[in-house]
């Protein structure tokens, strides 16, 4: 057995973190043309204009790129020729999932001189038509504004317009070099993206501790994660002003999804995956939707791991069995999303029950891409699947 860690070199967390800290690591690193990628809504946000003041007051150029939801490829390359053109020596993030993931991506096409949206997806774990080697890579800094934990992987997707496809890329190199948990960045942030992607951090957490391939060090962080965001979500929603309870949760988002290359995350992501693309549903209301009612489709796989979250938690009964410890853990996920006060069905979001069949198709293919085996653990998974959906419906 071994365990690898992934290519970060500092995590640097704190309230004014990045005003404290950002530029003595970009002149450590001699850079002097940054490309910013971040979304029109960080645009105004007030530290995310300071930090940008600092950077220009040291003389250091800098080019703006703009993502979105589910990152599509189109624009993630609309702006390649400028890129190339300004040649940047540092990629700096700032914003949630899609600017993060888009600035892992744009690191790797340029690293393979990548010139056109055609030529990106064949790189894809989709299709595994071309390695990304990414030998000569700009490195890439991560300044987060939400829970997804996006800036701990070296993984990242793009939605192809044409094909409404995901394609998923990954590469160590891709992981951010540096990222910057401060949660004066957090202030502007949607309180619903914020506690949606605080489940997604739940998903994690939860989904590492029954993964296929479990290790220490994962499983205790994961439970540390559960602990500190189910102490501090609502509290986080309840007093948005407390810098306090939004960086806890950010170090519990951290601890989800810590060198994730060392585990395999399950159903609940697979068919959060599906629920993006086929209904641009956001990945942290998928969780909202899913973990719950998965976590009640792998009791019977799971009991062990599951009484582990009440344990950690404080719900779990000395007298009790670990078969009863477990069976309370998916009700406490369910109780906190529903104190949280975010949509948790699918018609919630539009989703039409004539579409569902396509729906179990897609993510049929996503489970046996995955592997999962607690959840092919069954003579008839289309059929689980197919009760699974509708029961989420």
């Amino acid at each position: 057995m071994n365990y690898q860690f992934l290519p970060v070199e500092y995590v640097q967390y704190g309230e004014d973190i990045v005003q404290e800290e950002l530029l003595k690591q970009i002149i450590m690193r001699s850079a002097k043309r940054v490309l910013i990628v971040t979304t029109k809504s960080i645009l105004g946000n007030e530290a995310y204009n300071g930090m940008l003041e600092k950077i220009h007051a040291s003389q250091i150029e800098t080019l703006i790129t703009l993502s979105k939801q589910h990152v599509p490829g189109d624009l993630l390359m609309k702006d390649l020729k400028e890129i190339k053109s300004f040649n940047p020596d540092l990629i700096i993030s700032c914003g949630g999932g899609s600017p993060i993931d888009a600035a892992k991506i744009l690191s790797f096409v340029l690293a393979e001189d990548i010139q056109a949206e055609d030529e990106l997806y064949a790189y894809s774990e989709n299709k595994q038509e071309k390695k990304i080697a990414m030998r000569n890579y700009i490195p890439n800094f991560a300044i987060p504004t939400t829970l997804s934990a996006a800036e701990f992987t070296g993984i990242a997707g793009v939605t192809n317009g044409e094909d409404q496809v995901k394609y998923k890329f990954s590469h160590l190199n891709m992981t951010p070099k540096q990222v910057f948990l401060d949660p004066v960045f957090t202030r502007d942030t949607p309180e619903w993206l914020w506690i949606s992607t605080g489940i997604r951090a739940v998903d994690h957490a939860v989904e590492t501790l029954y993964s296929p391939s479990p290790n220490p060090v994962n499983t205790s962080l994961a439970l540390q994660a559960l602990k500190k965001l189910h102490q501090n979500l609502l509290l986080s929603k309840r007093h948005p002003e407390n810098l306090a309870y939004r960086l806890e949760c950010q170090l519990g988002a951290w601890l989800s999804l810590f060198s994730v290359v060392n585990i395999k995350l399950g159903l609940s992501h697979s068919i959060g995956h599906q629920l993006g693309t086929l209904y641009d549903i956001p990945h942290g209301m998928t969780s909202a939707i899913m973990l719950p009612f998965v976590m009640e489709f792998l009791l019977p796989r799971t009991y062990h791991e599951q009484a582990q979250i009440s344990e950690e938690l404080g719900f779990a009964s000395p007298g009790n069995s670990v078969t009863e410890n477990a069976k309370k853990a998916p009700g406490l996920i369910a109780d906190l999303i529903e104190s949280l006060d975010i949509p948790n069905r699918l018609r919630d979001f539009d989703v039409k029950k004539e579409s569902i069949p396509e729906l179990i198709e897609n993510i049929l293919v996503d489970i046996y891409a995955e592997r999962n085996d607690f959840v092919m653990e069954t003579e008839s998974l289309e059929e689980e699947i197919t009760r699974l959906i509708y029961k989420v419906w």
